[in-house]
């Protein structure tokens, strides 16, 4: 008995047996032939996008990494827009369910073609030959991890060991914007970046670029209280191209919330200024992303965060208020952490208490009995990712030796942050049990350890790169 690949059933069956890499026991084929060895199967991906993130492959004795994405027909790739979709460049296997049946390969956005395609005819023979020869305990990348037999004491050097290289690795990226920015400048790109989560990160960045923070914040100074509520926010809407008159495909007009008309009047008249005075252009709106998300995670709200943000740094500007809180209180590692975390939590309130984006008002808000623009999780992202490296690069061009250790003991006394799939997983397979996992990952810096261990090794299948490495601590 077969069974069918056009059934949902099927692309969900395949996706479970690709996570627990049951493919590993049969032989798979691209449809020119060539065998494919599978390194690591990556990461299930629950948002939009490819299936599986960080996939690496070998296939005719060269090494792919990239991302994987499952369908039930080979031309599913067309029919669901993949090929003009970005998120899709990076693509490097597509897993088609039934027989080989090839009709055209998928091309991807950046015109490359996707390197490999492979079909897997599913019958309960196939099913059963994947199955019986494994085991969902074994390792996800079907390697043997010499770490995870090592004493705790060892794993845990050794992820400290990469938790500074992390730290390392990421200053020195920033550190190579220099030649083209301020660290104000810089700051501001990492924030903004930040605020726009995985989906929107290039439209928040292009933005920041588009208007420089030196720019912005001259246009700030100087605003009363009244006009900070909308002003900021009406100049950044604009150049996004997210008021409502730059929406051609709604009439904004037929909204009846009386609340959005008003405050959409003042923001539109804000652009209306700002365009005409300094000649500026604005995005397209098309470059935004509102699919899939959450709205509490939409753009206009974040960058109603954003205007908040920024508005804090009009007088000293980014770094140097960092720097002004670092200084006060280095000798308090918590409360700075409080200190710092709160430059980027934004209460809403006012129209964003009710609204998710111009629009009518959404009920569910008004029960909330706090109704955050940039919550805590990502205020703490902001300080770990972008703060902390970005003045440890600053204090090593400027000679700064105490800044930099205050920068480093800071890191690696911050409380440990949600965690995320490639945590959670490497924490399982050096440690086996989760408890004891949490036990030892107990801080933001071992967690950033754990990801960058398996960025470098893990999911390319180096582990003799990893050993050779263990040998320097």
């Amino acid at each position: 008995m077969k069974v069918d690949d056009r059934s949902p059933i099927a692309e969900h069956l395949i996706s479970q047996l690709w996570e627990q890499n049951y493919f590993s026991t049969i032989f798979l084929k691209t449809i020119e032939g060539q065998p494919v060895t599978i390194i690591s199967t990556g990461i299930k991906n629950e948002d939009s996008g490819p299936d599986f993130k960080g996939v690496t492959v070998k296939c005719d004795d060269q090494i792919f990494h990239g991302d994987l994405e499952i369908h039930r027909a080979p031309e599913d790739w067309y029919q669901h827009s993949h090929h003009a979709d970005p998120a899709y460049n990076n693509v490097i296997m597509h897993l088609v369910i039934g027989p080989e049946k090839f009709q055209e390969l998928a091309m991807r956005l950046d015109r490359h073609l996707v390197p490999i395609q492979v079909f897997v005819d599913i019958t309960e023979n196939t099913y059963a030959l994947m199955t019986k020869h494994s085991h969902p305990a074994h390792s996800k990348s079907g390697l043997n991890c010499f770490l995870s037999d090592r004493p705790d004491d060892f794993k845990i050097a050794f992820i400290d060991y990469f938790s500074r290289a992390r730290m390392q690795s990421k200053a020195d990226r920033f550190s190579e914007q220099r030649q083209f920015s301020s660290w104000n400048q810089i700051l501001y790109l990492g924030i903004m970046e930040a605020l726009g989560y995985s989906k929107n990160q290039v439209p928040f960045r292009k933005l920041a670029q588009l208007v420089p923070i030196e720019a912005l914040l001259q246009e700030f100074q100087g605003i009363t209280k009244n006009e900070s509520l909308h002003r900021p926010l009406g100049f950044l809407l604009g150049v996004a191209g997210l008021l409502p008159s730059q929406d051609k495909s709604f009439d904004w007009r037929k909204i009846k919330d009386q609340e959005t008309h008003k405050y959409v009047a003042q923001l539109e008249d804000v652009w209306a200024e700002y365009a005409t005075r300094l000649g500026l252009k604005s995005m397209k709106q098309e470059e935004w992303h509102f699919f899939r998300l959450r709205p509490s995670n939409f753009p206009t709200r974040r960058l109603a965060g954003a205007s908040l943000i920024l508005q804090q740094f009009v007088h000293h500007g980014i770094l140097e208020a960092i720097l002004k809180l670092i200084e006060g209180l280095k000798d308090n590692d918590q409360h700075l952490i409080k200190e710092l975390e709160k430059l980027f939590v934004c209460q809403a309130s006012g129209y964003w208490s009710t609204h998710y984006r111009l629009e009518e008002k959404a009920p569910e808000l008004a029960n909330e009995k706090v109704a955050t623009l940039v919550g805590k999780d990502r205020a703490r992202d902001i300080v770990i990712n972008v703060v902390l490296p970005i003045v440890f690069a600053y204090a090593t061009e400027i000679e700064d030796s105490l800044l930099k250790m205050n920068i480093l003991q800071l890191y690696q006394a911050y409380p440990k942050v949600s965690s995320n799939s490639i945590i959670k997983e490497m924490s399982r397979q050096l440690f086996k049990d989760a408890r004891r996992g949490n036990q030892f990952i107990n801080t933001a810096a071992r967690q950033q350890g754990l990801i960058h261990l398996y960025k470098l090794y893990c999911q390319r299948g180096e582990c003799d790169r990893c050993q050779n490495e263990a040998k320097k601590i």
